[in-house]
C-alpha cells in the first residue's frame, strides 16, 4: 500500500520509523505534497529483508526516475539499506533522527531518555518497550506521552498523531536491526551507498549525533549535516524547529 500527495512525478518518499510506526510520517508527506509529488509507502512485512524488498517494489511501481528517500529514525536505516541494494532507485537519502550506526553509541539513548523521566515513568517506559505486542489501547497512549516527554524539546501546540504502532512488527524487526548493527553488517551495507547522504538532527535528540557521523567519517563516507536547534527526535512535531526542518527539506529537494 502507498499513499500519494501532490502531483506526479513523485520526487520524494517518506519512510517512517518504529519499526511499525505506521503513518508516523504522514504530516511530512502532506506538507511536502503541496510543493513536490510525495509518496508514503506503508510497511507491512516482519523481517528486514522483506521490508527492503517491499519498499523496492513500492518505489518501482510508481517512479521512473531515482527518488529522494526521507527516512525518520528506523526509516533512516531502511532508506540506507534500499539505497545500498537498489542504487538505481534512489537519488539521495535524508536521515532524520537517525539511530546510531554502531553499537558502541547505542547505550546513550536510554541514558538520556531516563534522565528526562521520573522514576515511576522510567519503570512504565521500560515495561512498555519490553511488551510491545500486548500493550492495551490506554497503554499506547501512555507510552506516546512518555515518548513525547523523553524525545521532544517542546512539542508544538495542538499536535496530532497520525501513527498507529504495530507492536508485533517492532518486536520482530527491531531485534533483527540491533543484531545487524552489533555484527557490523549495517555499516557494511552503508559503505556501498553511492548516492548523497543528508543528515538532519535535533540538538536535543536522545540519539547521539556522534553515533552517525563518527562511523561515516571513519569510512570516509561523505554527507551533509544540518543540526536543528531546540529540537528533539521528531523535528516535524517540534514547536521551535518545525519550520526550519521543512525549509531544509525543500532546499535538499530543489538541489
Amino acid at each position: 500500500m502507498v499513499r500519494f500527495y501532490g502531483e506526479k512525478p513523485y520526487r520524494a518518499a517518506v519512510i517512517y520509523g518504529g519499526p511499525g510506526d505506521i503513518g508516523g510520517m504522514q504530516p511530512v508527506a502532506e506538507r511536502l505534497g503541496k510543493t513536490f509529488g510525495t509518496m508514503e509507502p506503508i510497511q507491512s512485512q516482519y523481517t528486514i529483508i522483506a521490508l527492503v524488498m517491499e519498499l523496492r517494489r513500492q518505489l518501482g511501481l510508481y517512479v521512473k526516475e531515482p527518488i529522494t528517500l526521507i527516512g525518520h529514525s528506523w526509516g533512516a536505516w531502511l532508506s540506507l539499506l534500499v539505497a545500498s541494494c537498489y542504487p538505481f532507485l534512489v537519488e539521495r537519502v535524508v536521515l532524520v533522527g537517525c539511530p546510531p550506526l554502531e553499537e558502541i553509541y547505542a547505550g546513550h539513548i536510554h541514558e538520556r531518555r531516563m534522565k528526562r523521566l521520573s522514576k515511576e515513568e522510567q519503570e512504565r517506559f521500560v515495561w512498555y518497550m519490553n511488551h510491545m505486542a500486548v500493550i492495551s489501547e490506554d497503554g499506547w497512549e501512555d507510552l506516546r506521552q512518555l515518548m513525547i516527554k523523553a524525545d521532544h524539546y517542546a512539542q508544538k501546540p495542538n499536535a496530532v498523531s497520525y501513527a498507529h504502532l504495530d507492536g508485533q512488527m517492532y518486536e520482530r524487526v527491531w531485534p533483527e536491526a540491533i543484531a545487524m548493527r552489533r555484527s557490523g553488517d549495517l555499516m557494511r551495507y552503508i559503505q556501498s551507498v553511492a548516492c548523497p547522504i543528508h543528515i538532519i538532527h535535533g540538538d536535543y535528540d536522545p540519539h547521539p549525533l556522534e553515533g552517525i557521523v563518527n562511523p561515516l567519517d571513519s569510512l570516509c563516507i561523505p554527507y551533509r549535516l544540518q543540526i536543528l536547534q531546540k529540537c528533539g527526535h521528531v523535528p516535524f512535531d517540534e514547536k521551535f524547529a518545525e519550520e526550519r526542518f521543512y525549509q531544509v527539506l525543500k532546499q535538499i529537494l530543489r538541489s
